[in-house]
């Protein structure tokens, strides 16, 4: 069911189930006033009055009633169908909305998925109808119970499309294994770290990490085993994560983290280092993980840099730390001094 405008707004807009729900009341209340209409869902031994329209027995929109021994039970299950005489008819005649409420006339419709009964459109009366009214008003029932019916399937149809664009969102922001961000994240932070660099001189530091020698894992141990290395790992770094930094799996066993906190590059090499390497135990085995980092600084006084550039220089000061003997953080601003001391900082 759809409503459309004109012009601009002639574009078909969906209704909700609950708002097509009212809609359907209002139709037929106006086509056949009785005494109670309702749209109905089955709630496993209850029947939930999704929306109604109570002149006689004082119901509301959400209350609940037995569907066990209802005339909806009866009518979805084919024992009888709509009609102007409840008491004539063996399959309503001891139902307690005939005895106990006094219906003596019923219609309905069930509402059905591509799977079940979800509940009902359905009507009840005090007084008996004509048999001609209720026959020729169930095509009627009919049509609008498949009309519901299939609003309900294309929002369940939505919800997955919304479900399956959600869990594609968060596969594309968070890396699939660790659950880092993604390096489309970590560039789109850096970018937009550096846009803030160049408009107001706010300092940002880039660290590379690179596992060492992280094939041997891999060749002794296994992939999955790796896999649980980085797992770890991940986890073990979370103490220099903090609001407003970034620390993203780029590939492999490169990993990357953006400082954006206002933290000094003392203070961050520190807490760097303090999580350099880790002793793990995977499949039973202890493994000891070295780890590589490149750092780079960027004052907020100096001219701002393009992302290529900036993760240049942290590359090759993870390089330089690789070559001075791995398992160490190297600042790319002491590249120029050739004394090894003051080219690397080694594992605490």
């Amino acid at each position: 069911m759809t409503c459309t405008g004109v012009g601009e707004e002639a574009s078909s807009t969906l209704l909700s189930f609950a708002e097509a729900a009212s809609r359907v009341l209002e139709h037929l209340e106006a086509h056949l006033p009785l005494g109670m209409w309702a749209v109905t869902r089955r709630d496993g031994e209850e029947q939930v009055l999704l929306e109604v329209r109570d002149h006689f027995h004082g119901s509301v929109s959400g209350d609940r009633v037995p569907w066990r021994g209802s005339l909806c039970e009866a009518m979805t299950q084919g024992q009888a169908g709509s009609t102007g005489a409840t008491l004539l008819v063996p399959a309503y005649a001891d139902r307690p909305a005939v005895r106990e409420w006094g219906v003596r006339a019923y219609v309905g419709a069930a509402i059905r998925t591509d799977v079940e009964v979800f509940g009902t459109v359905c009507g009840f009366h005090q007084q008996e109808l004509d048999p001609v009214t209720v026959r020729g008003l169930q095509p009627l029932l009919d049509l609008l119970a498949a009309l519901l019916g299939q609003i309900l399937v294309a929002e369940k149809l939505r919800e997955r499309a919304f479900a399956r664009e959600a869990e594609l969102r968060r596969l594309a922001t968070r890396d699939h294994l660790t659950g880092l961000a993604t390096r489309a994240v970590f560039a789109d932070r850096l970018g937009h770290a550096l846009d803030l660099h160049r408009s107001t001189g706010r300092a940002l530091t880039v660290l590379l990490f690179d596992l060492d020698d992280f094939k041997t894992v891999n060749d002794t141990l296994g992939h999955a085993a790796g896999d649980e290395v980085l797992v770890a790992l991940a986890q073990h770094w979370q103490p220099i994560i903090q609001s407003g930094n970034t620390l993203a799996r780029l590939g492999g066993d490169e990993f990357a983290l953006l400082v954006e906190s206002g933290l000094s590059v003392g203070e961050v090499s520190k807490r760097a280092k303090a999580v350099l390497a880790g002793r793990h135990e995977i499949a039973g085995t202890a493994i000891t993980v070295g780890v590589s980092v490149g750092l780079a600084h960027l004052p907020g006084q100096a001219p701002t840099l393009d992302a290529k550039e900036f993760l240049g220089r942290a590359d090759a000061a993870m390089y330089a730390a690789k070559r001075a003997g791995k398992g160490r953080l190297v600042d790319y601003d002491t590249l120029g001094d050739p004394s090894p001391s003051a080219r690397s900082s080694h594992n605490p």
